[in-house]
């Protein structure tokens, strides 16, 4: 089982590892934020609606790794929203918590947004919606690494 646990770290470190490559990109855009709607081209705000969707791809797919390697059983039709919720639910005995309702909450933001970027034209998009979302990356992104380490400690627990 050790061998499997550092082979879920690793995955893990490797997906932190392009979230920080994100919020970085993001750094360079973050003053975008501070425009009015009619000073932002639509391309700019399909470029941080990108970063946003991106971020939110890579905490995706560290989730889908934790439960492949413990659960193993998402259902097809709102397979994204229920493996969110999962996160923040310590499964007793079997897997801790990963994530608090205060991370669970705003990453379900990111959720939310990333489906409208998916199902919309970029010059659809409300740019004050994507300002609330975006604002939140940062802090996010803190919370979500603090988080992760701290499951990754318990995760070394586990395999000992």
């Amino acid at each position: 089982m050790a061998y499997n646990i550092e082979l879920l770290k690793a995955d893990i470190a490797d997906e932190l590892a392009k979230i920080d490559l994100v919020a970085k990109e993001f750094r360079r855009v973050e003053d975008k934020l501070d425009l009015p709607p009619d000073r932002v081209p639509n391309y700019d705000r399909g470029a941080v609606g990108y970063l946003l969707h991106n971020f939110y791809n890579g905490c995706e797919n560290i989730f889908r790794s934790i439960a492949r390697f413990f659960e193993n059983d998402l259902g097809p039709s709102t397979w994204h929203k229920d493996l969110l919720k999962r996160m923040k639910m310590e499964i007793s005995g079997y897997r801790p918590r990963v994530i608090d309702d205060e991370l669970y909450r705003l990453l379900d933001d990111f959720r939310a947004f990333r489906h409208k970027f998916r199902h919309t034209y970029g010059f659809e998009l409300d740019w004050e919606k994507e300002q609330i979302v975006a604002r939140k990356l940062l802090r996010t992104k803190e919370l979500l690494e603090i988080q992760i380490r701290a499951f990754l400690d318990q995760l070394d627990k586990i395999g000992s």
